[in-house]
């Protein structure tokens, strides 16, 4: 029997991560289909991928049970699998204002934390430009430690970004903050709230499980890539 979802992504990656941590919520039945980013047949810039994203990236989907539809873009994956699949609005919301407070935190992590993290790394690992003025490097640090200081105010009197529950909203974050406090090297140690938060996003079993699961995934492709 076929899933119910196909889903592509690549190693840990904290876009296509959000949206396997509300499939696993969700407890549905989804397969992982790694794509590296080259051109080769199993490649995200192979023309045969290039038909599900014409952005040649990850994540993406295809719905099985829904004639097969596909979607790309990690935040619009997000919304469809909640809307669809989430008829109790555990993790999206039951009314418009439950819905717009999860929005705002997700939104606030697609256009503040995420572009500063991800810019940020791309100079310090990925540029072919190596060691530029310092001040490129702070300016990305700084705006990111911005972006920390109001998740450390909001975690002053909740455990969670929204409806005081675990929400898609967290499931956007989290992923941002876990390779921002690793291969970023974040310092949290002033922000003791937001460091109990990611501590305690890191232990909900459906968390662990999705990144288990990719990562015996993605390691699976790596191997089969090098023989």
């Amino acid at each position: 029997m076929a899933p119910q979802i196909t889903f592509f992504f690549h190693s840990i990656m904290p876009n296509p991560t959000k949206d396997a941590l509300i499939l696993e919520a969700l407890g549905l039945d989804w397969v992982a289909v790694d794509k590296d980013a080259s051109t080769a047949e199993d490649g995200m810039k192979h023309e045969n991928y290039l038909k599900i994203n014409p952005m040649g990236q990850v994540p993406a989907i295809i719905d099985h049970t829904n004639d097969d539809k596909v979607l790309w873009d990690s935040g619009a994956i997000l919304l469809y699998l909640g809307e669809k699949f989430d008829s109790e609005g555990k993790f999206v919301g039951k009314t418009l204002d439950e819905r717009a407070e999860v929005w705002q935190w997700l939104l606030f992590q697609a256009s503040g934390l995420s572009v500063m993290q991800q810019q940020f790394m791309q100079f310090s690992f990925f540029h072919p430009v190596k060691n530029l003025d310092p001040s490129v490097y702070a300016h990305f640090k700084n705006e990111i430690y911005r972006t920390y200081d109001v998740l450390e105010r909001h975690l002053q009197n909740h455990d969670f970004l929204a409806l005081d529950r675990y929400t898609v909203a967290d499931m956007g974050i989290y992923p941002w903050l876990a390779i921002g406090t690793t291969m970023a090297g974040n310092d949290v140690s002033k922000h003791p709230k937001l460091a109990a938060y990611i501590a305690r996003i890191k232990e909900i079993p459906s968390v662990a499980k999705a990144y288990e699961k990719l990562g015996a995934v993605a390691s699976e492709a790596e191997a089969a890539r090098k023989k």
